[in-house]
């Protein structure tokens, strides 16, 4: 039997940069869904949407993915994909970018290629100004000093918004704190020393993943009763919410305490005279600021977005919806549960929610923050909308998450005295969901063994699979495996039936 016959497609959504989509192509999938008689139905968001080609590319891997996975089970199951104006960096290993155009991408860092440039000139055409002004200096990358000031600048006209525009409701992924975090740290602080910050990043995650640090610290049995690991600390209740850590960190620029863990003043770090290390940094510095933009799109389109449209196609047919979220697209994924909860009417459920490396805080669905007096994640209160597992797949080699992440996602007048960056500000596709006291840690092949739905919520550890050599990213964008497609057939029979 040929996938094509065991699996269908229903083409995409597409959404605007403030969620807005066409109501007339909303009703045709409904249509087409509803006719199929299918049982099962995945959502598919990610990042990845460059151009048409990376765009289908990666729809194309995830569908013969899923495709195999369901290919004893005809005509049960099909994909419906969703398109938004995000990218990602072309040297970073995507699907749909020929290997030598990778490989060009990476030998011109940290200048911007043609083709990068029009991916971001697509996705960002309000920024065309402040675009065009930090193309010219990485691809020139200038001594003077003054050129650091103008690459700072630039990046704040990239990511600045109104006071009072709605997007920065949607910059972090905690709410209720003392001091609120919408500015990144990365954009205030000195730009200089923001380059070379980034700059050690990258040396120090740069090589074979084999021969990286970064390793799980727990052994592979997967078993949800192992004791916390020596290395999260805290106090006791704290270390039972803590998730198991690398047993060596990626990047001892994580593993310290307190913000930004520059050298000192500009000038007594040798690093900071040589610039084409500190235009090195610069590129990877432009490239999360970029994201950091995104992540708040991300949370737009799927608040106003992506859960309305999801809410609507839920009503409208018997067929289960199982949201699955990869990277940036693992945040619009999240924040789509806020759009699907509207006030005064009874709430429709997803049958399971997959995160995929998901580019948001490990706190995010917790009710408290440990080490912190008030607050709480931004989806603390949403697992109740989704019937079946609610799954986080992490990669401790994931390179993307576990060093550039936290570096990125500091914010302007908050610090982790009391914790490391890592702790403070990592991300879920690292080392999984946190704050939320018992979810079990287990193995991609564990989880074919196991009850789904058992727990609440559920750490898969890929590392073992999740892991390349593609610096920066590591195995952020290496997730399509024959194993994660019989975890997401898992996760769709383990769901609760309408």
């Amino acid at each position: 039997m040929s996938r094509q016959n065991a699996f269908h497609e229903f083409g995409a959504l597409r959404f605007g940069r403030r969620a807005e989509f066409d109501q007339a192509e909303m009703q045709r999938v409904h249509e087409a869904v509803r006719d199929s008689g299918i049982r099962d139905l995945y959502v598919l968001v990610h990042g990845a949407h460059n151009d048409e080609a990376v765009a289908g590319a990666t729809d194309g891997a995830f569908r013969d993915m899923l495709a195999d996975a369901w290919q004893d089970a005809a005509g049960t199951a099909g994909l419906l994909g969703v398109r938004w104006p995000s990218l990602c960096f072309r040297d970073e290993g995507l699907r749909g970018v020929a290997e030598h155009e990778r490989d060009r991408e990476r030998k011109a860092c940290p200048g911007i290629s043609r083709a990068l440039r029009e991916d971001l000139e697509r996705q960002l055409p309000d920024s065309a100004a402040p675009l065009a002004e930090i193309v010219a200096l990485l691809n020139d990358g200038p001594s003077h000093e003054g050129a650091y000031d103008d690459l700072g600048s630039a990046l704040r006209r990239i990511a600045e918004t109104p006071l009072q525009d709605p997007l920065n409701e949607f910059a972090a992924d905690t709410e209720g704190e003392v001091l609120p975090q919408t500015d990144p740290l990365m954009l205030f602080e000195d730009t200089k020393t923001m380059c070379s910050e980034f700059a050690a990043a990258l040396c120090d995650v740069t090589g074979p993943a084999d021969e990286k640090p970064g390793e799980p610290a727990r052994t592979e049995s997967g078993t949800r009763d192992s004791d916390p690991p020596a290395s999260s600390g805290g106090t006791l209740p704290e270390a039972r919410v803590a998730g198991h850590r690398p047993a060596t960190p990626l990047s001892n620029r994580v593993s310290t305490t307190g913000t930004v863990a520059a050298g000192g003043p500009v000038g007594q770090d040798r690093h900071l005279q040589d610039a084409a290390y500190l235009w090195r940094g610069a590129h990877e510095l432009f490239r999360q600021v970029v994201r950091h933009v995104l992540r708040r799109r991300a949370g737009v389109v799927g608040h106003a977005g992506l859960g309305p449209c999801l809410a609507a196609l839920a009503e409208a047919s018997e067929t289960r919806i199982h949201l699955i979220g990869h990277g940036l697209g693992g945040r619009l994924a999240g924040f789509a549960l806020r759009g699907m909860d509207s006030p005064g009417s009874d709430s429709v459920k997803l049958a399971s929610l997959t995160l995929l490396q998901a580019e948001m805080s490990h706190f995010i669905f917790a009710d408290s923050l440990p080490q912190q007096v008030t607050g709480h994640g931004a989806l603390w209160d949403q697992r109740r909308l989704v019937d079946g597992p609610l799954i986080c797949t992490f990669s401790h080699l994931d390179t993307h998450l576990g060093v550039m992440y936290p570096l990125s996602a500091q914010m302007v007048g908050d610090s982790a005295e009391l914790a490391t960056m890592s702790r403070k500000w990592g991300a879920l596709g690292f080392d999984g969901i946190q704050g939320i006291d018992g979810p079990p840690h287990i193995t991609l092949h564990d989880a074919e063994e196991r009850n789904l739905s058992e727990m609440p919520y559920t750490n898969v550890d890929a590392s073992s699979l999740f892991r390349s050599d593609s610096a920066p990213v590591g195995g952020h964008h290496h997730v399509v495996h024959p194993e994660v497609g019989r975890l997401l057939r898992k996760a769709a029979e383990s769901g609760v039936p309408k």
